[in-house]
């Protein structure tokens, strides 16, 4: 169930939540930047009063004692200045990257607990948008939001209460309106517009990165049935469609910028008229009306800061919308946590099942029809049990549901006679290993793909679950044994050698039950005879075996056989048993 679409006000606080550690440096970077602003308003401030002075104060050193005392502020004011700009760069950014590297192990943390139930059926390309370009376009919100929006509104307040201590109170109250509307009123109006379009561009943009993910891997495919004009139209209609979002974006980003634009001179012209007047009556003079103007444009790069970084804003909001989606999404199972009863190898009970499956039911989100239904079956330890149906029968639910994938919606399932819902996930997937039909490997070497579940495995381990999976010929023929790199999705071996893989992978873990679905229908019968030769001496009597298959003919060496018809138990029992009896798996085995 996907999170509720939160506010912009909510992700701002979400996305602070989650890197309260950040927010010292962060409110360091805000206070800088005020400062440094405010150095660069009385650069103008002094400036123009050197200008005046020099030109007003006839009978003194002006050289000595305007000049080069105005000239020292202004090195002075600058370097300190600069000083100010590079620290705040330095401390945002570090902010901001900071962030980034928090944001994306929260990202990861959060799905792995959800998959494969979540990111089954998801799409690919669009998840590795979200976990790449999303993250970084959060970014802004850390190094180029928080800190201009802030000084934004600190500087033109001080500035303009300093004029209307310093200078004129009347021209300060004249100046008042520009970073008001500047800064609040022209974004606000303008806001709900860019976060509808921005929005869109990134719905756009993860469609296009999804198309362009399946077009990759699917490639083959595309040139063999000539597809690839097709694929480059829809290519095209999708960056139509992101294109028309953008051309949105900018001109409401344009529209905006030229409102600002006009009513920061507009600010200039009120101040100069006003001034004009009060300076005609002789209620001040001219170098007051000077300085107030330089004031007034002083903070005009702090008030047009706003503008500058709105729509940034709305896309690192639409960024963080979508990932606010994936991070807050209800989880499929729950973890049982540490506090969960952990019973060692040694002290289980041995006058209970291995697996258990009682009363079992579950349909998958947005079915009508139940997987399975009613499920009860029990798999004593050390047995070879076999799962067998056609094809949408729901085998594979049922080890989805023995690895605590997915949870029953009504029944139970246990392992050694505890629920599952009662053992911790991290437990329950090192005690029960799947091998599928169409392993993923890594781009990496093929030890690093082999002791993906057992980081710390032994040379002995390796080698012992290669030779189980017959695999140890092919391993020392490669260039670099173990060290050989895989390529992306293991292109340098067949489907069966990756096959054999994923099943050392899993032995490697040393788990007590093992499902092979359908993980051996790329073998040839001859490897197939010698893996399951190798399997059965593995398991030793003492380590479960459940095998989901098709292929009727190849569960007769095995201890026990479960039917499956449309999600329902139609048969059980011993295959010769089965075989004889002129049922349902006598009628498949008679199919082969």
């Amino acid at each position: 169930m996907s999170a509720p679409a939160p506010r912009r006000r909510d992700l701002a606080l979400w996305l602070l939540r989650h890197t309260r550690d950040l927010l010292t440096p962060l409110l360091l970077a805000i206070v800088l930047r005020i400062v440094g602003q405010l150095v660069g308003v009385a650069l103008l401030v002094v400036a123009v009063t050197g200008v005046i002075r020099s030109a007003t104060e006839s009978g003194t050193d002006v050289l000595g004692g305007v000049v080069l005392p105005t000239v020292g502020s202004l090195v002075g004011l600058a370097l300190v200045k600069a000083l100010l700009r590079y620290l705040e760069q330095y401390s945002g950014h570090y902010v901001a990257f900071s962030a980034l590297a928090s944001l994306r192990r929260l990202f990861f943390s959060r799905l792995a607990p959800q998959a494969p139930a979540a990111t089954d059926g998801a799409a690919s390309g669009d998840l590795s948008t979200r976990a790449t370009r999303d993250i970084d376009r959060v970014e802004v919100f850390f190094a180029h939001t928080l800190p201009p929006a802030a000084s934004a509104v600190v500087v033109p307040l001080t500035a303009i209460a300093w004029t209307a201590v310093a200078v004129d109170p009347v021209l300060a109250l004249v100046m008042l309106p520009v970073p008001a509307l500047v800064v609040a009123v022209i974004p606000f109006l303008s806001g709900r517009r860019t976060w509808r379009a921005t929005e869109e561009r990134a719905r756009a943009n993860g469609r296009i990165s999804q198309h362009v993910a399946d077009s990759v891997a699917g490639v083959r495919e595309i040139v063999a049935f000539d597809h690839a004009k097709d694929r480059l139209a829809g290519l095209d209609r999708l960056g139509a469609d992101a294109a028309r979002a953008a051309d949105r974006v900018g001109i409401v980003a344009g529209v905006r910028s030229a409102l600002v634009q006009v009513v920061q001179l507009g600010g200039v012209v009120a101040v100069l008229l006003v001034g004009t007047t009060r300076a005609g009556d002789g209620v001040i003079g001219w170098p007051e009306v000077a300085t107030a103007i330089a004031v007034l444009l002083g903070i005009a790069g702090p008030a047009r800061a706003v503008d500058g970084f709105v729509a940034d804003l709305d896309a690192s909001f639409a960024s963080a919308a979508r990932l606010f989606e994936v991070l807050e999404r209800e989880p499929v199972v729950s973890d049982a946590g540490p506090a969960s009863i952990v019973v060692s190898a040694a002290d289980r009970p041995h006058d209970v099942d291995a697996v258990r499956f009682t009363d079992v039911s579950f349909g998958y989100p947005g079915s009508l029809e139940p997987a399975v239904s009613g499920v009860t079956w029990s798999i004593p330890r050390g047995t070879h049990a076999a799962i067998v149906g056609v094809s949408g029968s729901g085998k594979s639910t049922l080890t989805s549901l023995l690895a605590r994938v997915w949870d029953p919606q009504s029944g139970s399932v246990e392992l050694d006679g505890i629920d599952l819902r009662g053992i911790p996930l991290g437990e329950v997937r090192s005690r029960v290993a799947i091998v599928s039909q169409r392993p993923f490997v890594f781009g990496r070497s093929v030890r690093e793909n082999l002791v993906l579940g057992a980081p710390d495995a032994t040379k002995e381990e390796i080698a012992a679950a290669l030779h189980v999976a017959t695999l140890e010929d092919v391993v020392a023929s490669l260039p670099q044994g173990l060290d050989t790199p895989l390529r992306e999705r293991g292109a340098r071996l067949s489907g069966g050698q990756l096959q054999r893989l994923a099943l050392a992978r899993a032995l490697i873990t040393d788990p007590d039950v093992l499902v092979l679905d359908e993980s051996t229908g790329a073998l040839d019968p001859v490897t197939e005879h010698s893996v399951r030769q190798r399997l059965a001496a593995w398991a030793g009597g003492h380590r479960t075996i459940v095998e989901v298959t098709h292929r009727v003919d190849q569960v007769l060496g095995t201890d026990r056989v479960l039917v499956l018809d449309r999600g329902a138990v139609v048969e059980e029992g011993a295959p010769a048993d089965l075989a004889d009896a002129a049922g349902p798996f006598a009628a498949l085995l008679a199919r082969v």
